[in-house]
């Protein structure tokens, strides 16, 4: 069986990218269980809460991992481990892009301010050797628990690109479907014969998806198992094989899988929207840097608002228009 899930990170504010992550586990026979646990299977080395002891990897929703008090350490550990257990070690930010998000290198050089700064810190907070030691921990404990983690991936919508799918779509919530099915069609195509469940949240308050569905996966017939508000779950078929796909209030939190892909698109973000701050600063020393979320992103607008005119720098490249 395949546990697939996935997550999104900046789907509300004003400034930076909109993220949208992905993982999937490998899990072997699961027993008829309806969710299997991979917290459980995993207990020795990665648990749902913070560890005292720091001998655990903290993973769960990220908003539980990760605050700006506390700083990236925490959530940057857990993400670059359970990335270099999936595909190695990584160079610098770009190689983690590189393997996570390959299709946002050639997006990136038309951003001034997601440019790498020469003395840019990778990690940003952690220890590259206790990355290191974490990592080859997890690979034991994947191979002990008989859970293996296979892919762990993310679509990075930059704000252009982003303004540019709204303008289309003219819906933000079908907007944010629509990168979440490039997710949904990759794990179709590479797990749809292998007992697949993928567990998505909830996208933008929405909970019905089986036209979405239809439409994107014609090839494939669809059974509507239930719509609610808290659950929504439905039924793939094509030759055979089955793909249940459930979208589910706090997932993050229920399913390892989902808890996974929202560090990585939490992570990825901040990393970029420290870049993007790093930039402010090099032009505005004394500006306070942002998270983009509306009512601080509206404040930094005006702050920067002569620096950016006076750079060239429009509107529908910086600003979100929803």
């Amino acid at each position: 069986m395949i546990l697939a899930g996935i997550d999104e990170a900046g789907y509300g504010p004003l400034l930076g990218p909109l993220v949208v992550g992905c993982s999937a586990f490998d899990i072997g026979e699961c027993d008829g269980e309806e969710l299997p646990c991979l917290w459980k299977r995993l207990r020795r080395i990665i648990s749902k809460n913070r560890s005292r002891s720091g001998r655990k990897l903290h993973v769960n929703d990220s908003k539980l991992v990760y605050s700006p008090a506390a700083g990236l350490k925490e959530l940057e550990r857990s993400v670059l481990v359970m990335s270099s257990a999936v595909a190695g070690s990584c160079a610098d930010l770009n190689d983690l892009l590189a393997r996570a998000a390959p299709h946002v290198l050639d997006d990136l050089p038309g951003y001034r301010w997601y440019q790498p700064a020469i003395d840019e810190r990778f990690p940003i907070e952690q220890d590259p050797a206790a990355i290191g030691v974490f990592t080859n921990a997890v690979k034991d404990e994947m191979h002990r628990g008989g859970a293996q983690l296979i892919h762990l991936g993310a679509r990075v919508v930059l704000e252009g690109q982003l303004n540019r799918m709204l303008d289309q779509t003219r819906n933000k919530s079908n907007t944010l479907f629509s990168t979440v099915a490039i997710h949904l069609d990759h794990l179709l195509r590479n797990y749809g014969t292998r007992g697949l469940t993928i567990v998505c949240d909830r996208q933008g308050g929405r909970s019905h998806y089986g036209s979405l569905l239809r439409m994107m996966f014609d090839q494939w017939s669809l059974e509507v198992t239930m719509e609610s508000e808290a659950r929504s779950e439905y039924r793939l078929r094509q030759n055979g094989h089955d793909v249940r796909i459930l979208f589910t209030e706090k997932a993050e939190t229920d399913c390892m899988a989902v808890a996974l892909a929202s560090m990585l698109c939490k992570y990825l973000r901040e990393a970029l929207m420290r870049r993007f701050n790093a930039f402010w600063r090099l032009h505005l020393p004394r500006v306070d840097p942002t998270a983009g979320y509306y009512n601080d992103g509206s404040r930094f607008l005006r702050d920067i608002d002569a620096k950016r005119r006076e750079l060239g720098i429009g509107d529908a490249e910086l600003i979100r228009c929803r």
